[in-house]
């Protein structure tokens, strides 16, 4: 079975792909897998705190969080010694095509000529994780949160209410389908919105 690229994010998101897509805990099953996307966390937040104190700018602070997502994505790949770290869209799909576990570095897709993310603050990881699901024509995009999303919130509702950055909504326009999954209830929730 044919399925294309997804590109989960774990701070986290996940992204799903066309086709079938079990993962078990997080590794996939079969040929199909589930390409993970560290978000910032607090290494981004550090990078808020500098601009606050030396007035960086926007776009040198946002490129300062996306490098901080480097971190992330190796500390995601400690934590999954059988996934391989990558630092592009194309590498992305070859891996994710041999049936690999990916933790993708996002700097070199999000530094392209095509990239038409804003760069300011209300561009994080999740607007990072719903273009990168996008440009992999992912079906669905997974959002691992420590929050509950209120039912029948829409992403626009959750934008307002800062659940999800200010971009998301744009960003995720194409993509048929977002769950939220909250890691910190008990049990784990999670609903599509």
């Amino acid at each position: 079975m044919d399925s294309a690229p997804c590109t989960p994010r774990v701070n986290p998101k996940v992204l799903r792909p066309r086709g079938p897509c079990r993962p078990k805990c997080i590794v996939p099953v079969g040929h199909s897998c589930w390409p993970f996307l560290g978000g910032g966390g607090p290494f981004a937040d550090a990078v808020r705190r500098a601009n606050e104190v030396f007035t960086l700018g926007e776009s040198n602070s946002h490129w300062l969080a996306i490098e901080a997502m480097q971190v992330s994505a190796e500390l995601l790949r400690a934590l999954l010694p059988e996934a391989r770290l990558v630092q592009s869209l194309d590498d992305a799909r070859r891996q994710l095509a041999s049936g690999a576990v990916v933790v993708l570095n996002p700097a070199a897709a999000l530094k392209s000529s095509d990239c038409m993310l804003p760069h300011h603050w209300d561009v994080t990881s999740d607007s990072i994780a719903a273009y990168l699901a996008s440009k992999l024509q992912a079906d669905e995009l997974v959002l691992f949160k420590s929050t509950l999303l209120p039912a029948n919130t829409t992403r626009l509702q959750a934008a307002e209410a800062k659940l999800v950055d200010g971009h998301f909504v744009h960003a995720a326009a194409r993509l048929p389908t977002v769950r939220w999954v909250n890691l910190r209830g008990t049990p784990v929730t999670e609903r599509p919105f």
